[in-house]
Formats: structure tokens, sequence, C-alpha cells
């Protein structure tokens, strides 16, 4: 497990006000743990530069709907593709 962050975070948690952190409930401690915390959730994710794991995806019609076909993105070698998670719902 990490037990000690990059510089730059420690130079972000020591910039923040005290004010700040009151504002948003956070320690300097606090922000640290959960630092080291992120950076240990991401040791067996990919690095930048690393080939991404592949996965398949239900492709959608312009509505957003299903239409009952699949693609991997292997399919996708060589290409540009940008990749955005997160919910639109």
């Amino acid at each position: 497990m990490i037990t000690r962050l990059p510089e730059i975070l420690e130079k972000r948690i020591e910039k923040m006000s005290d004010e700040e952190l009151e504002i948003r409930g956070w320690t300097r401690e606090g922000m640290r743990n959960n630092y080291l915390q992120r950076l240990a959730d991401d040791v067996k994710s990919p690095q930048v530069g690393e080939k991404a794991p592949d996965f398949r995806l239900e492709r959608l019609d312009d509505k957003g709907q299903r239409i009952g076909s699949y693609m991997r993105l292997s399919s996708l070698s060589g290409k540009p593709a940008g990749l955005i998670f997160g919910s639109y719902t």
C-alpha cells in the first residue's frame, strides 16, 4: 500500500485554507487519507500509455435506444476513440 503522497498532492493539501477545509467539512489528515486510499485503489488500473482492457458495449440508436447489437473496444484498434464514463439519466 502507498504510504506517502506525491509532492503535487501534498502541495495541494498545504495550499488549502483553513476556511475552505471547514466549509467542505474536511481536515488535512482526512484529505491525505482519502488521497492515499484513492491511489491504493488505482494501483491495478490502466496507466497513461498502457493498452486499455477490452470490453463489449451494446450499441444505441440516435435516440439512445438499444438496438440489440454489440461492439468491442478492440474493434476500434488503431482508430481514435473517446470514452466518456458517467451517468446521463
